[in-house]
């Protein structure tokens, strides 16, 4: 009986120190069966041209959040795992769409180290019946202030267990 307890209490605090800690929870990307691919055009950067994603990529839930404060409640997810092709640089991002809006709110990926982001809802489309987010000839400008552009288009997938509007 001595053993049983303990046993539990273990397993208790184990429990407790991976909820404290943010263990067990879908915050960082998982392996998924999805393909998705960007190919990258028109970059300032030279090197960041070319096709990323050669297989499934890794995803998160998508999850709705209501934050405080003006922006809107969405629903987000994140990615990565989009292995440039014939090359060492990788891709992810974090991906940001209005329940039932048909484009993105936001978008944040970064390319081989370098960050750009749109808040542009143009060349996305989210196609929740295939569980995708599309993007043609999306522009997403550099986010450390050098005006660096490049041209995204392709597919990220998205996980089909999302909350209403999602």
């Amino acid at each position: 009986m001595n053993s049983f307890l303990k046993t539990c209490t273990a397993l208790a605090a184990t429990s407790v120190l991976l909820v404290a800690c943010g263990g067990g929870n879908d915050d960082d990307p998982t392996p998924s069966n999805e393909p998705g691919v960007l190919t990258v055009t028109g970059a300032n950067v030279d090197s960041l041209n070319g096709v990323y994603g050669n297989g499934a990529l890794n995803l998160t839930d998508v999850d709705k959040k209501n934050p405080v404060g003006s922006e809107p409640e969405l629903c987000t997810f994140r990615f990565d795992g989009a292995n440039k092709a014939g090359s060492p640089a990788t891709a992810f991002g974090d991906i940001r769409y209005r329940p039932d809006a048909t484009g993105l709110y936001k978008v944040f990926m970064t390319f081989d180290g370098k960050e750009y982001a749109s808040a542009e809802a143009t060349d996305t489309v989210v196609a929740r019946e295939s569980d995708q987010v599309r993007f043609t000839s999306k522009t997403l400008t550099a986010t450390d202030g050098s005006n660096n552009t490049l041209r995204v288009t392709g597919i990220v997938p998205m996980r089909p267990n999302r909350p209403l509007g999602c």
